[in-house]
């Protein structure tokens, strides 16, 4: 949001690079260059600039979309166009993704995989079939969207992403299932310790 305005306005510049070899070197060039017009309290600190910035760079790239339309900003010569860049410079005009059901089915696959490791980690036997019950079941459904979330918010640290996939983890978790926004919903790691918990505690009740 701040962004937006702050693009609009002419406070930020878009990148001076031409191009850029991945996403997250685009978000850390954008950001060492704007560093100290961005306020105190939204930017991190300078040791935390590489791990931030990848991780943004998965946030732009995973939620958000440029429509394409006249006048698009981003379109000159020696503008990059990585997907990075596009998103930044046209932030004023982003449009949330739309999830279709294959980006479902893969946060269903991205859980999956994590219950497998869980349970391997802590000598459970679980089968495909019991995976599946866990990941769609009501009672541990968003547990499961937890444990994966919380993988992922590592792995993006690194610049790593699964696409939409990650969005429709994150609504799992902090959507409601009317499909808005939980009242006050904020990420706890308590949260994420609670649900593996959970999980922990289901896979035991099956094993007996």
């Amino acid at each position: 949001m701040w962004i937006s305005d702050a693009i609009d306005k002419g406070r930020i510049q878009p990148s001076r690079a031409a191009r850029h070899s991945g996403d997250p070197d685009a978000a850390t060039e954008w950001l060492r260059t704007n560093y100290y017009n961005i306020p105190e309290k939204l930017r991190p600190a300078v040791e935390d600039i590489d791990e931030f910035s990848a991780f943004f760079s998965t946030y732009l790239t995973s939620s958000f979309d440029v429509i394409e339309k006249p006048g698009t900003r981003g379109d000159g010569p020696a503008t990059c166009r990585c997907d990075v860049c596009l998103r930044i410079v046209n932030a004023p005009h982003l449009q949330t993704k739309k999830l279709y059901a294959r980006d479902k089915r893969r946060a269903d696959l991205l859980m999956s995989e994590c219950i497998a490791d869980l349970a391997k980690a802590h000598g459970f036997e679980v089968d495909e079939e019991r995976t599946q019950q866990l990941v769609t079941d009501l009672e541990t459904r968003r547990h499961s969207a937890y444990l994966a979330y919380g993988r992922w918010l590592i792995r993006r640290l690194s610049g790593d992403s699964d696409g939409p996939a990650i969005l429709a983890l994150w609504r799992l978790i902090a959507w409601d299932r009317r499909g808005g926004r939980r009242p006050g919903f904020n990420l706890k790691l308590q949260d994420f310790q609670a649900a593996e918990r959970e999980l922990l505690h289901a896979m035991k009740r099956a094993a007996k």
